[in-house]
């Protein structure tokens, strides 16, 4: 005749079953944590660090910056579809915007070195980012943030109501 199996005493039990609490009960917090919303400006200020970091990997790797004319270019895709029919940043929708299809060879460039971030920041009053604006000496990327910029952008312009444009500068 065969021994029986030996079984789990209940102090075995307990520590398992804590364990297992435990072990769930850290696994809920970190599924919870990572769904809460972010600021909407903490995130644009991310992006904008994100981009400069690319622009400047572009930098180490090429000696410079993507050389560009002076103007404004969007920064990365997906952007609303606004005046004149196109998906644009800065001000979409009204006279002062910069078309997607216009930043290809800025994207196309910066994405030799690395991979693009992704996504564009919330729409306050009319403009989204992010955007760059390349200004003779200086290369600033920008993103449109309510009631305040977070640092490390600054506040370059605001409506004296809830827009800020927020910046980044580097050195061209």
């Amino acid at each position: 005749m065969s021994e029986p199996r030996s079984r789990l005493s209940t102090a075995a039990r307990v520590a398992i079953a804590a364990a297992a609490v435990i072990i769930a009960g850290a696994v809920g917090f970190l599924i919870w944590f990572l769904n809460i919303p972010q600021d909407p400006n903490e995130e644009a200020t991310q992006r904008l660090q994100q981009w400069q970091q690319l622009f400047e990997q572009y930098r180490e790797t090429n000696g410079a910056l993507p050389d560009l004319p002076d103007g404004g270019y969007c920064l990365g895709t997906g952007f609303p579809t606004g005046s004149g029919g196109t998906a644009n940043c800065r001000d979409y929708d009204a006279s002062n915007y910069y078309t997607e299809q216009g930043s290809v060879e800025l994207m196309e460039a910066l994405a030799s070195v690395g991979s693009l971030p992704t996504g564009v920041s919330a729409a306050v009053n009319g403009t989204i980012g992010p955007y760059v604006e390349y200004r003779g000496d200086e290369v600033v990327l920008l993103t449109a943030q309510e009631s305040g910029c977070v640092a490390p952008a600054t506040d370059v312009w605001n409506d004296g109501a809830t827009l800020f444009i927020c910046a980044i500068s580097l050195a061209r």
